[in-house]
């Protein structure tokens, strides 16, 4: 017999994982908020819903990266709606997009180490939208463009996505994946008010946490920016010209536990394209062309 998942609320129910997922009964919709992926994780979810006694209506995603998406298809009926923020269409809708926009390129799926998995969105919302009666969507932007928390009100559960990751997800990778890593420091004051005010914190990636716990495992992510910027900034400085390449080498030896192969490499150059960026709009650096590329260099004061 299924063991039932874990119940958050009057509404609300967690299945666990990496990524964790939420169910939700609505009445007359039943949700489930990022199927996630592994093998038999379709399977997983559908003998919880069966023993809550719940039929499944309606996918909602917090964003559209493959490990929140990939056990979709297998809880795919003809009638069931796909929901997600439309900046995230083309992420959920395409693997090419997906590719782009997290390695920086088109790249084999041996080196993406992801099945290349697309759905079809029936449905999209901005932030702030009911996403369906009893449940509506938080900006939570910077993971990825368009993701959003989906705060479910009654039982004040935030699924919070990417948005924030559990401590030791932070300590093994060291450089939080996002395609805008300010804007995902300013969402995560957004949720933190959230966890101040009670509100339960579901991480895409890490336990389940409420009050001061919740409060401390956000802040862990804030100064997990800082700590990223600073780096960057202090490498620079110290050896620059610096490629990205080599920033993401670098960067990644550094701060992270996770051993630096290519595909960690192209997700953290991307999540530090973004603090370039951050850092030249600052006036702390500068581009200069160079044999190796594009290297960046401290500005002189």
């Amino acid at each position: 017999m299924a063991r039932k998942p874990r119940r958050l609320g009057e509404h609300t129910w967690l299945v666990p994982g990496s990524p964790n997922t939420i169910i939700v009964n609505l009445g007359d919709r039943v949700a489930v908020i990022d199927p996630g992926i592994g093998a038999d994780r379709d399977k997983t979810i559908t003998e919880a819903l069966g023993s809550l006694g719940l039929s499944l209506t309606d996918i909602v995603l917090t964003h559209g990266h493959t490990d929140h998406l990939a056990a979709a298809p297998g809880l795919l009926s003809s009638d069931t709606r796909v929901r997600a923020h439309r900046l995230c269409l083309a992420l959920v809708e395409s693997v090419k997009a997906r590719f782009n926009v997290v390695y920086g390129g088109v790249i084999s799926e041996a080196l993406a180490a992801m099945p290349p998995v697309a759905l079809r969105v029936t449905n999209t919302f901005g932030w702030s939208e009911e996403v369906l009666p009893g449940i509506r969507s938080l900006d939570l932007h910077g993971h990825t463009h368009g993701h959003s928390g989906i705060v479910i009100e009654d039982d004040q559960v935030v699924a919070a996505g990417d948005a924030v990751l559990g401590e030791r997800v932070l300590a093994r990778f060291g450089i939080p994946f996002a395609a805008d890593l300010r804007e995902w420091r300013e969402s995560l004051a957004r949720l933190r008010e959230l966890a101040e005010a009670g509100y339960r914190i579901v991480p895409g990636h890490g336990p389940v946490a409420e009050a001061k716990r919740a409060v401390a495992m956000i802040d862990a992510n804030i100064q997990a920016v800082k700590r990223v910027k600073e780096y960057v900034l202090g490498a620079i400085r110290e050896h620059g010209p610096l490629t990205l390449d080599k920033l993401a080498y670098l960067a990644t030896r550094d701060l992270s536990a996770a051993e630096p192969n290519p595909r960690q490499l192209l997700l953290n150059r991307t999540a530090l394209v973004s603090v370039i960026a951050w850092l030249e709009e600052e006036d702390l650096v500068e581009p200069l062309a160079t044999e190796n590329g594009v290297a960046w260099r401290a500005r002189q004061a």
